[in-house]
């Protein structure tokens, strides 16, 4: 059954791959208004100065330091263009979501003009399930930090190593776990009201959480199983990015282009997760003809 899934979710993405480009465009601009002022930045600070050939093979801190007092008052500023754009990446990719999941649903309207309406039209209600996930993860760091510090304070007379590993570990793991919950909650939330045309978000929840205890095995290892693929996507990008020299500057253009191909690649296995999310949700509701 997951292997279906999986195949089945594949062939959505296949044919809806057009969309992939708008993502990693969106993706593109978000990231050159946050780079270019640093960029800037750089290009003053560097372009008549000697410290631009030796920076290009290793970083000297004496230079980090005096570029970091020189550009203080814009510096400054940068986390809250982070953090706006953070907030603008998030209201857009909801938009995107109602979108692809509506494609999904239907594999006869997935043109553009149908994408961008059903991204208009789910985006508030998609956005009101964000905010409650938001505040669940919240509750749920919060709740994290009060255990660390209980560990913390019975482990430190204990003075044993592998209790310390194994206490974490569950922690770190359950935190996990939970984490993965409330996406799952989230995700097929979402799509009950986009598939069912709903704007009852209480009773989503309700329908969803009986769902996923109906079903929680299948749901579980298929969001599972596409995350995993998408950490191996991020693991294999590191190892090759080890064995890449620094210099000469093409070499850079390699690392660029790994980037983007990992970029592509992550925002692939999203599409691939609302995918199998879709598939799976409407084969679990479908209406059973008796011949």
């Amino acid at each position: 059954m997951i292997r279906e899934i999986l195949r089945e979710g594949w062939r959505l993405v296949t044919k809806n791959g057009k969309y992939i480009f708008l993502l990693w465009g969106t993706n593109i601009v978000l990231s050159l208004v946050l780079t270019i002022p640093i960029f800037v930045m750089l290009q003053d600070n560097l372009s008549h100065s000697l410290w631009s050939d030796s920076l290009a093979l290793e970083l000297n801190y004496f230079w980090l330091l005096q570029f970091q007092n020189n550009n203080q008052n814009l510096l400054d500023k940068l986390p809250v263009l982070f953090l706006s754009l953070v907030g603008l990446n998030i209201l857009i990719q909801k938009l995107y979501k109602g979108g692809l999941i509506a494609v999904f649903n239907n594999r006869k309207k997935n043109h553009v003009s149908d994408f961008f309406y059903s991204g208009v039209k789910y985006w508030y209600r998609f956005v009101k399930v964000s905010v409650i996930a938001i505040i669940l993860f919240a509750i749920i760091f919060l709740v994290d930090s009060q255990i660390d510090s209980g560990i913390e304070y019975l482990t430190q007379d204990l003075n044993s190593v592998l209790f310390d590993i194994i206490i974490r570990s569950i922690r770190y793991l359950t935190l996990l776990f939970l984490i993965g919950i409330i996406s799952i909650l989230s995700d097929y939330t979402q799509i009950y009201l986009a598939l069912n045309d709903s704007q009852k978000i209480w009773q989503g929840f309700s329908f969803t959480f009986k769902l996923i205890k109906k079903k929680f095995f299948l749901i579980f290892m298929t969001f599972l199983i596409v995350s995993i693929i998408g950490a191996l996507g991020a693991i294999l990008y590191n190892i090759v990015s080890i064995f890449i020299p620094r210099s000469p500057f093409y070499f850079l253009i390699l690392t660029f282009l790994l980037q983007q191909m990992l970029i592509i690649f992550r925002l692939s296995i999203t599409m691939l997760l609302y995918a199998t999310e879709v598939y799976l949700f409407k084969d679990q509701n479908a209406e059973i003809i008796y011949e």
